[in-house]
C-alpha cells in the first residue's frame, strides 16, 4: 500500500496544491496477476482498448511484462528493472507510436 501515499504526496503544481493522485482518474494499485486481474479491470473501467495501453513494470521477483502481453494481447510492455528513466520512458513511448505491442525488447538499448 506504499503506491497510493506516493500518488497522494508527489506534488505536480505545489502553488495550487495539486498531487499526482489529482491527475489520476483511475487507480488499478493491488497485488496479484497484473495480466488475468489488473489489465482486464483496468481495460473494464475505462474503456480504452488493450492495444491502446503502455505499461511500464519495475518488477524484479517475477514477469509482469511477460504476463500482461500474454493474457492481454496489444498491450505495449516495458520492463524498468532499476526504476523508470527519462530514456526508458522516451523509447516506450516511440516504440509505441511506432506500433510495436507486446515486451518491448527494443527499449533495452535506453537503458545502457
Amino acid at each position: 500500500a506504499y503506491a497510493a501515499p506516493c500518488l497522494e504526496n508527489l506534488p505536480v503544481s505545489p502553488e495550487r496544491g495539486e498531487t499526482v493522485a489529482d491527475l489520476v482518474d483511475h487507480r488499478q494499485i493491488y497485488p496479484g496477476s497484473k495480466g488475468r486481474q489488473h489489465f482486464p479491470a483496468l481495460q473494464r473501467e475505462t474503456g480504452v482498448p488493450f492495444d491502446q495501453m503502455l505499461f511500464f513494470d519495475d518488477c524484479t521477483y517475477g514477469d509482469n511484462c511477460g504476463d500482461v502481453a500474454r493474457s492481454c494481447p496489444g498491450v505495449a510492455c516495458v520492463r524498468t528493472p532499476h526504476g523508470l528513466t527519462e530514456a526508458l520512458f522516451d523509447a516506450g513511448l516511440a516504440a509505441f507510436a511506432r506500433g510495436e505491442r507486446g515486451v518491448l525488447d527494443a527499449v533495452k538499448d535506453a537503458v545502457k
